[in-house]
């Protein structure tokens, strides 16, 4: 629901990595959230951000488009190099129910 919050969760991490607000939620196709990163104080400071989760289908499957955006021109480095294996996970963990253990993927999960 638009104006909703969420949390994203990490097993491992003592807290969130990250929350913010569902801005535009339009099941099954779009999905547009504010996103404020918490794993560490430097990403923190950056304030807030924008996510947008686009899924088009394509025969019996999809393509999922993610837009991570509104972030600084010099942005805390932080936040390039995570979605890869965010989405890796993701894939891993819809086509098989096992969560992805690459060390890598631990970090974000």
């Amino acid at each position: 629901m638009p104006g909703s919050r969420y949390e994203m969760t990490n097993p491992k991490a003592p807290g969130p990595p990250g929350e913010g607000e569902n801005l535009e939620v339009s099941p099954p196709r779009r999905l547009v959230q504010s996103m404020v990163a918490l794993w560490s104080d430097d990403v923190k400071s950056e304030g807030t951000s924008r996510v947008t989760w686009e899924i088009e289908p394509i025969g019996d499957s999809c393509h999922l488009t993610v837009t991570h955006d509104r972030l600084r021109d010099s942005a805390n480095e932080e936040f390039y190099g995570g979605w890869p294996m965010i989405l890796s996970g993701l894939k891993t963990w819809l086509e098989t129910g096992e969560i992805l253990t690459t060390p890598g993927s631990l970090l974000y999960g």
